[in-house]
């Protein structure tokens, strides 16, 4: 592997990000999901199988998390957002209405275009601070060279 992709996401509270490889049930649990208007980065990238390093923050810090193995891509080309709402709820099992409260869709002003959605696969735990000179697109998402990381000190091996 000579990159990884990087998926940032934000938590109100340090007390939601996980804190060791003890989280790796809940994580499993996990279904991740986004609504664009277009399509993005890692659109054509991510497949079952893609190495993805999870980066998570809140308001006053931020840090690697884990290193996953992403499962169960979803890749769909949506209308309107109900038709979001129900191709999420049926490719994660949540509610309708659990879809449609969650704190991203009602954030979002995107109406229609395309949903990108994954599961995590625990690899291996990292917990290290974020690494100065890693950069995150507006969409959440980047990519990191193998030789980058382990520069910064973040080593990838389970």
């Amino acid at each position: 592997m000579s990159a990884v992709l990087v998926q940032h996401r934000r938590h109100r509270r340090r007390a939601d990000v996980a804190d060791g490889p003890d989280t790796a049930e809940g994580l499993r649990g996990s279904a991740y999901w986004s609504l664009w208007g277009q399509r993005h980065f890692p659109w054509a990238l991510l497949d079952d199988g893609s190495p993805v390093l999870l980066l998570e923050s809140w308001s006053s810090g931020s840090r690697l998390t884990w290193m996953v193995e992403a499962r169960d891509v979803l890749r769909v080309q949506v209308s309107s957002r109900l038709e979001a709402v129900d191709a999420v709820s049926a490719w994660s099992g949540e509610r309708p209405e659990d879809v449609e409260a969650s704190d991203y869709l009602r954030a979002s002003a995107v109406e229609s275009g395309v949903v990108l959605g994954w599961r995590p696969s625990p690899v291996a735990w990292v917990g290290v601070p974020r690494p100065d000179g890693l950069r995150i697109e507006r969409n959440g998402w980047a990519v990191a060279r193998t030789d980058d990381l382990r520069a910064w000190g973040v080593g990838l091996a389970p």
